[in-house]
């Protein structure tokens, strides 16, 4: 009988550490999901910030041409590039 409290007792210590553990890392958890902002900016206007940048960045594009577009980009160009060398190549063999 005394075996078997202790193995009852010792049972339990593991149940009671592991509920421990998981009871801190929810408690942590939790903390660190109530950080609160520094400074006084609210979500709306932050909202209303992105919101004119978005409206910028589609004037932007809208007014800008595709060659400048394509051009600011160099890996485009290269891309462009090593295409028409191939397709040159590529009707030389059948000229012949």
């Amino acid at each position: 009988m005394k075996k078997v409290l202790e193995v009852i007792k010792k049972v339990l210590i593991w149940v009671g550490t592991v509920f421990v553990a998981i009871f801190a890392v929810l408690f942590v958890k939790e903390r660190d999901c109530r950080v609160e902002p520094d400074n006084d900016t609210t979500t709306e206007e932050i909202n209303e910030k992105s919101e004119k940048k978005r409206e910028e960045a589609i004037e932007r594009i809208s007014n800008a041409d595709a060659r400048s577009v394509c051009e600011s980009y160099g890996s485009v160009c290269d891309a462009i590039n090593d295409g028409k060398e191939r397709f040159r190549r590529r009707c030389e063999r059948t000229d012949n």
